[in-house]
């Protein structure tokens, strides 16, 4: 559990801790816009605004924000996706934010506050659903961050940012299977790597949905199913087409989240990326054999 005390930075204004961010780490903002992402946006047809942080991922910054980090999701993290071009730009923009968040706490947390804030009210004008990913290119356990604020009296209340927003819905993906006990607004997807196939199951028989990455090309259909076997026990669901909107809280309950290979996952041979090609018959039944007895 970390608890922050972010005062004096929560009595300044948002162009306050703006200049002050610039001027000592480089950070200009911690949230991108919605429409900066274009799966992000997609959730706009859904009356949902959704606003993304991207940290630098895994230990790109000098500090290792991604604790579950395989091989494979090292290598081809959506980081990459998107116009090469622009590539150094994020990669300089995201290490000022990581080293801004293990640098000065309190300066961060009171900038993503003020900015959270900002986007809520942005969302009401629009009449939309305000939405937020916090490790939308990190895994960090935001859940057991306490922020201390001061009650009427002053004295010290631990708060989470998700306590501080109850109207706003976070979501995002983790490698960290034994999260539980999370806040009622925020939601969780686990995903699928090269070598945390036990760890899937395990979050999938707790609840979580699992997220698989396809060697599916683009607008092509995923598969219907998708199996997975362990020694320690598998599952079988039905794939839905997690590309249509990054908005998960939507998603129905026990279903695997399809995506495609996207940046650098494109050719992946790690087994991060998951072949779409069905078992033939026989592996289904010894599958579905397994899986019963394993219930």
């Amino acid at each position: 559990m970390t608890n922050i005390t972010y005062t004096p930075y929560n009595t300044m204004t948002r162009a306050a801790l703006v200049r002050e961010a610039k001027s000592a780490w480089g950070v200009s903002s911690l949230l991108a816009k919605p429409d900066a992402n274009p799966k992000l946006a997609k959730g706009e047809k859904q009356g949902v605004l959704s606003a993304p942080l991207h940290l630098a991922p895994h230990n790109l910054s000098g500090y290792n924000v991604c604790p579950m980090a395989t091989q494979g999701c090292a290598a081809a993290c959506l980081h990459t996706a998107g116009n090469p071009a622009y590539q150094s730009g994020k990669d300089r923009a995201r290490i000022a934010r990581t080293q801004l968040y293990f640098g000065n706490r309190r300066l961060f947390f009171a900038l993503l506050i003020a900015e959270i804030a900002a986007h809520e009210k942005a969302a009401k004008r629009k009449g939309m659903i305000a939405a937020v990913r916090l490790n939308a290119t990190s895994d960090i356990r935001w859940e057991s961050v306490r922020l201390i604020t001061r009650g009427p009296n002053f004295s010290p209340i631990p708060e989470t940012v998700f306590s501080l927003f109850p109207n706003v819905v976070f979501y995002d993906y983790t490698k960290i299977a034994n999260r539980r006990n999370l806040p009622v607004n925020y939601h969780l997807t686990f995903s699928l790597a090269d070598g945390n196939d036990a760890q899937a199951v395990e979050a999938f028989h707790n609840g979580l949905n699992v997220a698989v990455v396809f060697d599916t090309k683009r607008n092509k259909p995923l598969p219907s199913t998708f199996s997975l076997m362990t020694e320690q026990g598998g599952f079988d669901a039905q794939v839905i087409d997690g590309d249509k909107t990054d908005f998960r809280p939507s998603d129905g309950r026990g279903v695997i989240v399809g995506l495609r290979a996207k940046g650098d996952a494109i050719g992946d041979t790690s087994g991060f990326v998951r072949q779409a090609a069905p078992l033939d018959y026989s592996s289904q039944i010894e599958l579905s054999k397994f899986v019963k007895e394993a219930a």
